[in-house]
């Protein structure tokens, strides 16, 4: 009874609201600097720096939570995991408001392209219309846009639609069990258009330095950046399709990854490359285009969007809105940013906590025993393998994978050196005071949100 008169208070006030479009587009694992308009020096993505150039850029934002579903379910409620209820791959709390269900009952078409089996319960994600299949298809991803831009049309209703792409996800394009489907056309359908994209070799490509760069690394990083051009032909063509169908200057539209590469230390951790995700944001006149330096959350998009379309803020959100900093404001707590790990896809508990700032991070870890018993589906592939080997004749490899595998249950790092969290500084008594004023902002945060795991920080203080 609390949702539901709290949504009617919300539309209440939104009868008179400007109905402008929302396309909320995504790419699936793909890092913060792997394109262009982020300082990528190969052709990745010609025409998402396109469109940056257009658009408001938020390059200090990071994911709540680096990992698909959990993930997903912070961004469309604007609340971190353990009050949407999504710790892992499970529904949020039934009658939590989503930006789907808030706009539904604005009067909105609502409709999706993949991942919808990420958002649930059906009836928090109650879209109109539900398309799959297309996200690692750029020319049958152009189609079902421009089949849901029409339904929209006949309907004659605004719409929000969340357009999600999913390369550059795992498996990466032209890879071997791509080869071996082709052997089969019908297992592969019209799903994935492996050939389509010219692919990069290994020997274009710069290994990203929070990895290491050997061969095996090189050959699958190069598959990886094949697919983020992939994923760069399927935003084009979105964006090709909006302009033809005469919704560009009525629609708002909004870029992010879910979060970083499925590569070691990188997606489903709270390390950088985890949850660094930059956001982009354009709608109709917004004036000139910023870069905006402040930490940002994907838990404010969700208050930002309600603003820029004019609808009434939603209560019980832990994000805020963007709107006062791009008018000049300033807002207290935006030098850092706090994400969360808690159930990886797997469905086994790697409880993790980060807090973030321009210079340092702090990281509490829940799970670490002694042994080396981390494991999450970015390490599935070439790269970790090849790691683990390398590591048995290399002494600074293996320090790296035990880093990963073991954990420590605290971890400090000073980013103006290390910036890829290498060196664990958390018993150094030069830093002693930064590390507790980092752990005096994780606690608060802990508390206002009851998280589940403040017990176990608590027990780490004393």
């Amino acid at each position: 009874m609390a949702t539901a008169a709290l949504l009617t208070s919300h539309l209440l006030h939104a009868a008179d609201a400007p109905k402008w479009n929302l396309l909320f587009i995504t790419a699936d694992d793909m890092n913060a600097d792997s394109s262009g308009w982020m300082g990528c020096k190969l052709p990745t993505t010609p025409n998402l720096d396109a469109f940056a150039a257009t658009a408001h850029k938020f390059v200090n934002n990071h994911v709540t939570v680096p990992i698909c579903q959990p993930g997903r379910s912070a961004f469309m409620t604007g609340r971190v995991p353990h009050r949407n209820g999504a710790l892992g791959f499970q529904p949020i709390t039934p009658g939590t408001p989503t930006l789907t269900s808030v706009l539904k009952a604005a009067g909105y078409f609502t409709a999706v392209i993949d991942k919808h089996p990420h958002m649930k319960p059906d009836a928090e994600f109650n879209w109109d219309e539900k398309l799959g299949g297309s996200g690692k298809n750029p020319s049958l991803f152009r189609e079902h846009l421009e089949q849901l831009l029409k339904a929209a049309a006949d309907a004659k209703k605004p719409f929000f639609i969340n357009a999600n792409i999913t390369d550059p996800h795992r498996p990466f394009a032209n890879n071997e069990q791509g080869a071996a489907q082709k052997a089969n056309p019908k297992k592969t359908a019209k799903r994935d258009a492996d050939g389509e994209t010219k692919g990069f070799k290994p020997e274009e490509v710069t290994v990203p330095s929070f990895l290491e760069d050997i061969p095996e690394v090189r050959r699958e990083v190069a598959q990886y950046y094949t697919s983020v051009r992939r994923f760069d032909a399927s935003f084009g063509g979105a964006m090709a399709a909006l302009k033809a169908a005469g919704r560009e200057a009525d629609t708002i539209v909004v870029f992010m990854s879910d979060h970083g590469m499925s590569f070691p230390f990188s997606k489903a951790t709270v390390y950088r490359n985890g949850t660094w995700v930059p956001v982009l944001v354009r709608w109709p006149g917004m004036g000139q285009p910023q870069r905006r330096e402040e930490f940002t959350s994907s838990v404010d998009l969700v208050p930002t969007l309600l603003e820029v379309l004019k609808q009434p803020p939603l209560a019980g959100v832990d994000g805020r809105s963007w709107l006062p900093l791009l008018r000049g404001e300033s807002q207290p707590d935006r030098d850092f940013v706090i994400t969360h790990v808690n159930t990886v896809s797997s469905g086994k508990p790697f409880p993790q906590r980060c807090v973030r700032t321009k210079d340092f991070s702090y990281q509490f870890h829940a799970w670490p025993n002694g042994t080396p018993h981390f494991r999450v589906e970015a390490m599935a592939g070439i790269t970790f393998g090849a790691l683990a080997k390398a590591g048995e004749t290399d002494a600074r490899i293996k320090s790296r994978v035990e880093q990963l595998t073991f954990g420590k249950p605290e971890q400090f790092f000073d980013l103006r050196t290390d910036p890829d969290e290498r060196v664990n500084l958390i018993a150094d008594a030069k830093h002693a005071a930064e590390i507790m004023r980092l752990k005096q902002l994780l606690l608060t945060h802990m508390e206002k949100t009851a998280d589940p795991q403040l017990e176990n920080f608590r027990k780490l203080m004393k």
